[in-house]
């Protein structure tokens, strides 16, 4: 490889117009936010009470309860506020590629491209695996089943009258497992037939839609011994701010004959209802 000098723009050139860090800001957000699974699929929706600081504080309403109507007393007002949850921005990751001044341009590029896949992936398993993290915590640290079960058709609908037991909103559930998960589905005719799913599966970990539930794959799960921890849950079960979205810089170490490319990310996470998921037991990790 030679330095690029007779092409137009040169290296360096694109480094001093900020052209090769624009690409490269835009494919690790690309990746990142197609790679998300665990994250992506809870709630979101507090990044707009973020204003400065590290905390979010999310109000969390209580049940009301009923009374009788006594014909001219005055009714007694209920307090709907619960105790609110506060989620705190105490993740804050960096992935880091280097490239040398002596790559042509082309040569550059298609690198930057593959960092960027690789450089977002390690951020997003980074965010999922924090996220994968609060599973077990639902449901009071309750866990469905026995680690190293076979995922079966009776362990979902369990999985779905737990939740229907407790009034959580039907709308938006979905249940996050692992290849192992997976194949023990597609060895139930119910999981598999066309007739019974509403759709094709899709791109980004989604395996299909079934009893009203999204159902996703991923390989970043936390661990539990045989298998991992997966989940059956609405997104309210967990928020997940994301402060910082993932960011890449370009910095030209010329006085070492490198230059560094940095991604970094700021995000934070909490249980916001424990009774809103349900973990369980996949066969294996």
């Amino acid at each position: 490889m030679g330095y690029n000098t007779g092409s137009s723009p040169t290296l360096a050139e694109l480094i001093t117009a900020k052209f090769i860090p624009d690409m490269f800001s835009a494919e690790v957000l690309m990746h990142t936010m197609s790679n998300l699974v665990v994250a992506n699929a809870f709630t979101h929706r507090f990044k707009s009470n973020l204003r400065k600081g590290s905390n979010v504080s999310i109000p969390v309403m209580s049940e009301i309860t009923t009374t009788n109507v006594t014909p001219g007393t005055e009714p007694t007002a209920a307090n709907a506020a619960g105790t609110p949850v506060t989620i705190t921005i105490d993740n804050w990751k960096e992935a880091t590629v280097e490239i040398s001044p002596l790559m042509d341009i082309e040569e550059e590029a298609d690198y930057l491209t593959n960092a960027a896949k690789s450089a977002s992936y390690a951020i997003n398993k980074a965010i999922d695996t924090q996220v994968g993290g609060l599973f077990s915590t639902l449901s009071s640290s309750s866990v469905y089943g026995s680690d190293g079960q076979t995922f079966t058709d009776e362990i979902f609908i369990g999985l779905v009258e737990t939740l229907d037991e407790l009034d959580v909103p039907d709308e938006g559930r979905f249940l996050i497992g692992d290849p192992s998960t997976k194949a023990d589905m597609l060895k139930i005719d119910k999981f598999v037939r066309m007739d019974y799913i509403n759709g094709a599966p899709t791109t980004n970990g989604k395996f299909g839609q079934i009893y009203n539930a999204t159902v996703y794959t991923t390989n970043n799960l936390t661990d539990a011994g045989t298998g991992n921890y997966g989940v059956y849950s609405h997104p309210d079960a967990i928020g997940v701010v994301i402060q910082k979205p993932p960011n890449s810089k370009l910095w030209d170490l010329g006085y070492k004959f490198i230059t560094k490319i940095i991604v970094d990310c700021a995000w934070g996470a909490i249980e916001l209802r424990e009774t809103f998921g349900k973990a369980f037991y996949t066969r294996s990790d």
